[in-house]
């Protein structure tokens, strides 16, 4: 038995103005494919479960908190640098997806 029904949860974070699903699935996907692509094969196979979760998750903002992860792998791969590089390179992908606050709080923490 759920004690939060999750119709009810949905007009909270609504009410809150925490918009959940904003944008459609349909947006993600150039962002989801752009993050496949710089994961690439190395990557997929070092960390499975990151690949996994690109590939399925429904939100803007889990796949931006991500990256994360991402900069590990490529760096493991190929060095703090090149992976530093990459992740900056998908910055702009997220432009209108996420608030602006995190992405000048990404630019101020270079």
């Amino acid at each position: 038995m759920r004690w939060i029904k999750p119709t009810l949860r949905h007009s909270i974070s609504a009410l809150l103005g925490s918009d959940v699903r904003k944008h459609s699935p349909e947006s993600l996907e150039p962002v989801r494919q752009a993050m496949l692509a710089t994961l690439g094969i190395d990557g997929a196979e070092v960390n499975p479960r990151l690949k996994h979760r690109l590939l399925y998750v429904h939100d803007a903002h889990a796949l931006w908190f991500a990256r994360s992860e991402m900069m590990a792998v490529l760096s493991r791969l190929h060095g703090e640098a090149k992976a530093g590089d990459a992740m900056r390179s998908l910055t702009p992908v997220f432009q209108g997806l996420i608030p602006k606050s995190l992405m000048e709080s990404h630019r101020m923490g270079r």
